[in-house]
């Protein structure tokens, strides 16, 4: 660091280790050696900040909250072009995708003696972590460790005779011999460099053994790149191969640091080895554009958002030691409002809007010297979030009933998944980067996965029950959200409510199903009705499906699967399903979120049970409906089974029915109870020819 700014005497290691952590950087821990200072910095805290894998970087950010000047780097770019001499080492480059590397440099150098580096270096090397290698190769990783530049030398002689570098992606298992002896296998979205008839190295990631520099080179390429930060960490995680060179490219680094760091290579190796010259001009294909702003920077505003008052002269100091260029906008007559230029090195993914100038002048100036000024703000209580409360309500209601339990579902579905299940998924939403091969759309009910839970748990239990609320995703037309932030159409996501249960064929599920949305309907006071539907889902059962009513609304479908969905899935049990809008039950208890109370009956009821022999055609809600609209004495109605076969015909079946009469003024007696029995008799069995039962 001292060769790049003048740390204060008076200042310790360790009073230095803590302003890094309070204005940059993470220090872990401060370690004292014979002749230098190593600071242990968490690297996780500058994963954001390509400019700060490197020493000059950290120097730069210590000489702004220090208030020092920062050294110019010292490397003379004009060097690289003056004084070449055998133009038989010219090097020719080609670039097959340009936006995969948007800069290649590399110059050729002979009288080359490779040899143990000078001790200095590798004290230096040794002490940022860097195994010494040889005089060539630690040249390398003293310039990536100062400037955060990775570099890599081939050695010219192992390099095919017409010397072409060819930047290119990897033939589909392609492999090469890395420097580590290990032989990797490659595919088709690798990066690789190559001449024209191998590749010579991984690009930006590691070299290759078949262009090593050893003991025999006398002859060099340098090569100093630039790489897409995306392409090289995939190709980093798939190999399984974490280098340092990899770790600085997938931070995005500025293509701006190639030549500077392959002018201070050259420059080290000229010194190092002083027989080494440049033979042949140095080849610079480039193809990039950074975006250095201006950013419109509101002074007026950076202080109302910081919370505190810093001067004009302050803020433009700081944002210029970083290296940020400052101009005033004359358009602006009160003069609070500047252009600011950023600096190449921040500009590749760090620094693009006025919040990110804000933070920078935030951090330098130090968090520890703005003021704590409590807000002026009015005290409200938070609004009440109605839904979260109904759907909790929900939850508790469900998780107390007999056997049921919650389940949490991805929100992914399959197209194999729902074939089996008869169901087209043409309309269904595709994932883009779907996480598995076999969630590959989103579902449009929570019955897909309801089922599959039922699937792979079938053999655990007797009995099984669950419960989900979550999402579904629709895509058909009219069924849209307007939204995102260039305003399109985005698929309509609904909530549901997901009821199921399993067990085996003894046990009524679908009867136990519709039990339970009854048990969850009346704890939330809302009036219902199961009714028949000629709508239901290929894998219903037609003999078991209802959709529920309330307040005169369909908010959800209770139904059982079939044979044929049951044998396609490989189930052994019974199942039923229950899927409810939460949306929908949501609006209806708001619409009636005021409540109608009345007084308790004053008189009893008396409750008569009638079984009626009908045709297997006539619908229940049609005998209910009948039954409760006959009289305005006839209070409830519930029906309590249903039989068929036996001694009954074919074509018959036996509806049991609990019929309360009530009066508000009086007791009933037996003899009006009895009169009006008789005449809902009557007028059952002209309407819809239904017999009493007598056996």
């Amino acid at each position: 660091l001292k060769d790049f700014i003048d740390i204060p005497k008076s200042l310790s290691p360790e009073e230095l280790g803590l302003k890094l952590t309070m204005h940059t950087v993470e220090v872990d821990s401060v370690e004292k050696q014979l002749k230098d200072v190593i600071y242990d910095i968490d690297n996780k805290s500058i994963t954001h900040r390509p400019d700060l894998w490197s020493h000059y970087g950290m120097a730069r950010e210590i000489a702004a909250f220090l208030d020092v000047k920062l050294k110019k780097y010292n490397a003379n770019t004009t060097n690289l072009y003056a004084n070449t001499t055998n133009q038989k080492m010219r090097i020719d480059v080609k670039i097959e995708d340009e936006k995969l590397c948007p800069r290649y440099m590399a110059v050729a150098v002979s009288g080359i003696k490779v040899e143990p580096s000078p001790e200095w270096m590798r004290e230096r090397l040794i002490a940022a972590g860097s195994r010494p290698i040889n005089n060539i190769v630690d040249i390398t990783n003293y310039v990536m460790l100062e400037l955060g530049q990775p570099l890599h030398a081939f050695d010219f002689s192992k390099i095919s005779n017409d010397i072409k570098i060819i930047v290119r992606k990897a033939k589909q298992d392609e492999v090469i011999e890395t420097l580590d002896g290990e032989k990797r296998r490659l595919d088709e979205e690798m990066l690789v460099i190559a001449d024209k008839n191998k590749p010579i190295a991984i690009a930006g990631v590691m070299g290759g053994a078949n262009s090593e520099v050893d003991g025999a080179t006398t002859e060099i390429i340098l090569e100093s790149a630039n790489f897409n930060f995306i392409s090289i960490r995939k190709t980093s995680q798939k190999l399984g191969l974490r280098t340092e060179s990899s770790i600085r490219f997938e931070k995005s680094l500025d293509p701006n640091l190639c030549e500077l760091a392959l002018a201070k290579a050259v420059e080290l190796i000229k010194k190092i080895c002083p027989e080494a010259k440049i033979s042949g001009n140095p080849v610079d294909e480039k193809n990039f554009a950074l975006n250095q702003g201006p950013i419109k920077l509101n002074l007026e505003w950076l202080n109302k958002i910081i919370g505190q008052e810093i001067e004009e002269k302050k803020v433009v100091k700081i944002l210029n030691s970083l290296g940020f260029e400052i101009k005033q906008d004359t358009k602006c007559p009160s003069g609070h409002l500047v252009s600011v230029k950023v600096p190449t090195w921040r500009a590749t993914k760090d620094i693009s809007i006025p919040e990110d100038l804000l933070e920078e002048v935030a951090r330098i100036y130090g968090y520890g010297n703005i003021a704590s000024v409590m807000p002026i703000v009015e005290m409200e209580p938070p609004k009440i979030n109605e839904e979260k409360l109904l759907e909790k309500k929900i939850k508790n209601t469900l998780a107390g009933a007999p056997a049921l339990a919650e389940a949490y579902n991805y929100s992914f579905v399959g197209e194999e998944q729902l074939a089996k299940l008869g169901i087209d998924c043409a309309s269904y939403v595709k994932l883009a980067n779907p996480i598995a091969a076999h969630q590959t759309m989103l579902r449009q009910s929570l019955a897909p996965n309801l089922i599959e839970n039922i699937r792979t748990n079938q053999a655990r239990f007797e009995r099984i029950g669950l419960f989900e609320i979550g999402s579904i995703c629709l895509s058909a037309p009219g069924e849209i959200d307007k939204g995102g932030k260039t305003g399109e159409n985005l698929p309509y996501q609904e909530k549901r409510l997901g009821i199921i249960l399993a067990a085996d064929e003894k046990i009524n599920v679908f009867a136990q199903a519709k039990g339970i949305v009854e048990y969850l309907l009346m704890s939330l006071d809302l009036p219902f009705t199961f009714q028949t539907t000629e709508i239901r889902p290929d894998w219903a059962d037609e003999s078991a499906c209802a959709k529920i009513n309330v307040f005169k609304r369909d908010i959800g479908l209770a139904t059982k699967l079939n044979s044929k969905a049951r044998r396609g899935l490989g189930l052994k049990k019974e199942v039923a399903m229950v899927e409810i809008s939460f949306a929908e039950l949501f609006n209806i208890i708001k619409e009636q979120s005021m409540k109608k109370f009345r007084a308790y009956d004053k008189y009893p009821p008396a409750i008569r049970d009638l079984a009626f022999v009908v045709n297997e055609k006539i619908l229940y809600n049609d005998i209910r409906d009948e039954i409760i609209s006959f009289d305005k004495l006839i209070n409830k109605v519930e029906l309590f089974d249903v039989y068929s076969g036996g001694k009954l015909g074919k074509a018959e079946k036996n509806l049991a029915f609990h019929i309360a009469f009530l009066a508000p003024d009086r007791t009933l007696t037996s003899e009006e109870v009895d009169e009006l029995q008789k005449r809902l008799i009557n007028r059952l069995e002209e309407k819809f020819e239904a017999k009493i039962r007598d056996f």
